[in-house]
């Protein structure tokens, strides 16, 4: 089984707990990530949004009702099940379409807005993947990617301190895993590049490669106390928005 489908394959055991904690946060946190996304509108009015793995369709259910045009975009069979569910319990409509976030099926400049969350972690080639995002944006459209050192710890021995202290970096709460046995990604996480590096540094540092504009992040710290004793503070899960370049116009020589 290749990497991919060892991803496919345990994401669709997931989904009926993962729909569960959409559920929950479409309840209690609707307000609070619509006024995390919207400062990143490209432009007033409707837009064409992609929620890039977008799971049970949490971000893409919130985007459309703010009235938006969304296409909800995932590789795992039974998450885009949820997916279609959860939008008709919330009387939205959403596009929804199956396929490889590492290479989308749409044209360039397709949507105004990508989104996408606790996706970039779990890619194998996620410097494609973010290629693939910008190419499909339509210029002086928005990317807004909400992700965390999720797996940073097998690495690093600061974050496998943190995590042998409190084990949020490796949570998985019971109410939502369903009897699941979480082992087979963190395998896959194992063999995954960004549990390598340190983010959201290699983010900006890979978008400004691919000629982003307007990189920006936003960061949650988790402090704890080392062994020594020390006050260490880390990154735990994070936001990073780009903006792809606007066209620039000929102005004809005077």
């Amino acid at each position: 089984m290749t990497t991919l489908e060892a991803i496919r394959a345990y994401w669709n055991t997931r989904a009926e707990g993962f729909s569960l904690k959409t559920a929950h946060e479409l309840q209690h946190e609707q307000a609070r990530w619509a006024d995390r996304v919207r400062p990143f509108f490209p432009r007033e009015g409707r837009l064409s949004v992609l929620d890039v793995g977008c799971g049970p369709g949490f971000l893409a259910i919130l985007l459309a009702k703010l009235g938006h045009e969304v296409t909800a975009f995932d590789y795992t069979e039974q998450m885009l099940e949820r997916a279609r569910v959860n939008a008709a319990e919330a009387g939205v409509h959403l596009t929804v379409c199956r396929g490889d976030a590492q290479s989308l099926p749409f044209g360039d400049g397709a949507f105004d807005m990508v989104v996408s969350r606790n996706l970039t972690w779990n890619l194998e080639q996620p410097e494609r993947a973010y290629a693939e995002w910008l190419r499909v944006l339509a210029p002086g459209g928005s990317l807004l990617n909400f992700d965390g050192n999720h797996y940073r710890h097998l690495y690093d021995e600061a974050y496998a301190e943190l995590e042998a202290q409190d084990g949020r970096a490796d949570a998985h709460s019971p109410e939502y895993m369903l009897g699941v046995d979480p082992t087979p990604i963190r395998e896959v996480a194992r063999q995954l590049p960004l549990s390598r590096v340190d983010r959201p540094q290699w983010d900006v540092a890979v978008l400004l490669g691919l000629h982003a504009d307007r990189v920006a992040v936003e960061v949650e710290h988790r402090r704890f106390r080392s062994s020594q004793g020390k006050e260490c503070s880390l990154i735990g899960d994070f936001a990073v928005a780009a903006r792809k370049m606007p066209r620039v116009e000929n102005t004809p020589a005077v």
